[in-house]
């Protein structure tokens, strides 16, 4: 039992001195848990599946997606559980292994696709009756099995928005992804449309899509755009990168920012203040989300229910130069 205490973390149950003297023999055996016989004894595989859907095969070259991930491996490894990672498809979601075989004992899950794509996906998760965290997402059928962990992604934008309106802007440009569509960034949109639109300041707005979101299909999205109609006196983009993009753009064409158009981001997750000019951006709690959606999957597994069926985090907006 002693063992036992030290082998799981259950340190408060033992003196410093066993602890110490367990320890030392652990060390000098190179004792290893079996864990096959853990697995017959607890009934537990002691895993958890994170499945991202995704149509770039380059999934985790989103600072979302990693942010995510690192807060619930780093909160699930404290806690003894391993993780097992998939990116799958949007249209591929349902031939998954994590639901063809039962290999974890719970499952964390970024949605993304089409309305009706995502909508078939949390078809799937409910039918899997498997406890559920969903990131980013949240259905008002959902059963008792799936907790949704959110931002305010919203109300986030619209007090984004009324700081570009602040300065009067006569034509605004709202620079979307265009490979993925994830329901926090149809969000977001829905937040700076409907403060612009409500305002009644911005004479023009115009929304279009960026291509994969990387600097090259930004900026092509951007020349376009401003060969047809001028450039805006406010670009706000869905997030960082794309921001970064806009920048550069910006930069090469003689642009003053802010001083002949401004620019904002969302995310916040260092790439803002690595330009010449500090980006206006969006500070999203995705660390934090990850943890405590792990922090809600392992109580489910405890007590058999989630503490609560919807979380959803504030976020923080950052002033910085360019805007």
């Amino acid at each position: 039992m002693t063992v036992s205490n030290f082998v799981n973390g259950r340190f408060e149950l033992m003196t410093p001195e066993m602890r110490e003297k367990v320890g030392r023999s652990v060390k000098a055996l190179n004792y290893r848990r079996n864990y096959g016989a853990h697995l017959l004894r607890t009934s537990k595989l002691w895993s958890i599946g994170i499945i991202v859907v995704d149509a770039s095969d380059h999934y985790l070259s989103d600072g979302y997606t990693t942010q995510i991930i690192s807060g619930i491996s780093n909160k699930l490894n404290e806690n003894g559980f391993s993780t097992m990672l998939q990116g799958v498809k949007p249209d591929q979601f349902d031939k998954s292994t994590m639901f063809r075989n039962v290999q974890t004992d719970g499952l964390c899950v970024l949605l993304s696709g089409t309305d009706q794509q995502r909508a078939q996906q949390f078809a799937v998760i409910s039918e899997f009756q498997q406890p559920t965290v969903l990131f980013l997402e949240s259905f008002s059928d959902a059963p008792d099995t799936i907790c949704s962990i959110l931002q305010d992604d919203y109300s986030a934008a619209r007090l984004l928005a009324r700081h570009v309106l602040a300065r009067a802007p006569g034509s605004i440009l709202i620079l979307t992804s265009g490979e993925n569509e994830w329901a926090a960034v149809n969000q977001r949109v829905a937040g700076m449309s409907d403060e612009i639109h409500s305002s009644g300041i911005a004479g023009r707005l115009d929304i279009i899509p960026s291509g994969n979101g990387r600097q090259q299909d930004v900026i092509r999205a951007l020349e376009t755009h401003v060969t047809a109609n001028g450039y805006p006196d406010a670009v706000m983009c869905i997030n960082d990168e794309i921001a970064l993009g806009v920048l550069k753009a910006l930069r090469q064409a003689g642009v003053a920012v802010p001083g002949q158009t401004c620019v904002t981001g969302f995310n916040a997750f260092g790439l803002h203040d690595i330009t010449e000019t500090a980006l206006t951006t969006m500070q999203s709690p995705a660390y934090e989300m990850g943890r405590i959606g792990a922090q809600e999957l392992l109580q489910a597994l405890d007590v058999g229910h989630f503490s609560q069926k919807t979380l959803t985090l504030p976020i923080e907006m950052l002033e910085g130069d360019s805007a």
